[in-house]
């Protein structure tokens, strides 16, 4: 199945939820255990974006690399490395055939913030999880994080105002519908200087723990932990905010 950039529209504006170097320190600190835990000294994160974790890699010492499909976020996570004064090697890649792009093996690919849902088949996201477990050295981690879970799910959480400050509110809005969701983005610049809407959407897969156990075992891993925060407690479908997933080779 082949898939657009949705992102290409607003990749230049996709930092409104905040800078690279804006560091999450529970996620620091949740990344920190687990490549102690595991001994990571490399890693892949083959959905970089913006560059947000290879910025965060990069400063607690891992030798990190990063990949995208979309072009514009590479752009975008070139300019932002760049102003940051940190060299890192990115390459265009679809996370189905890192191998054409890859050569290298790594202690860990990370594939973050629900990118994985992009993919919308079975069989695409078996490739993927396939082409991610090859990547890896024995003994390696696939890393992936999400704030769709259980409870997110429910309609009372259908609207989520995710910044608001004096200038910019970003607002999602989420249609559910067989096992997808689409994400309306609303953009509201209200400064002195701009006043204007924008709107985007993105059209994922609902995948969750069960389903993340099923497609991983299916793709060769011989272990997969699911964590509900980063402090690595259990995932709990009733009250977890996040679904983290640790697969190990």
């Amino acid at each position: 199945m082949n898939y657009k950039d949705e992102y290409a529209d607003w990749a230049q504006s996709y930092d409104n939820f905040g800078a690279i170097t804006d560091i999450n320190e529970e996620e620091k600190a949740f990344l920190l255990s687990i490549f102690s835990k595991y001994k990571v000294k490399n890693a892949l994160d083959c959905a970089c974006g913006t560059g947000p974790h290879l910025y965060l890699l990069s400063k607690l010492g891992v030798d990190v690399c990063g990949s995208d499909f979309s072009e514009a976020m590479l752009k975008a996570c070139k300019e932002n490395l760049s102003q940051e004064g940190i060299s890192i090697i990115t390459k265009k890649a679809d996370f189905r055939y890192l191998e054409k792009v890859w050569i290298e093996k790594f202690d860990a690919v990370l594939c973050m913030t629900q990118s994985i849902a992009h993919l919308h088949t079975h069989e695409d996201l078996l490739t993927a999880f396939k082409s991610m477990r090859e990547r890896l050295n024995n003994g390696g981690i696939l890393i992936m994080t999400q704030g769709t879970t259980h409870l997110t799910l429910q309609d009372r959480f259908r609207f989520d105002l995710v910044v608001n400050n004096q200038d910019f509110s970003r607002v999602f809005s989420r249609d559910i519908s067989e096992g997808f969701q689409t994400i309306n983005i609303l953009d509201i610049y209200h400064s002195d200087k701009v006043s204007k809407m924008e709107t985007n959407s993105v059209h994922i897969k609902i995948i969750l723990d069960d389903k993340y156990k099923s497609l991983l075992t299916e793709a060769g891993f011989s272990k997969v932990n699911i964590y509900g925060g980063y402090d690595m407690s259990p995932y709990d479908k009733e009250n977890s905010w996040k679904l983290i997933v640790v697969a190990e080779r």
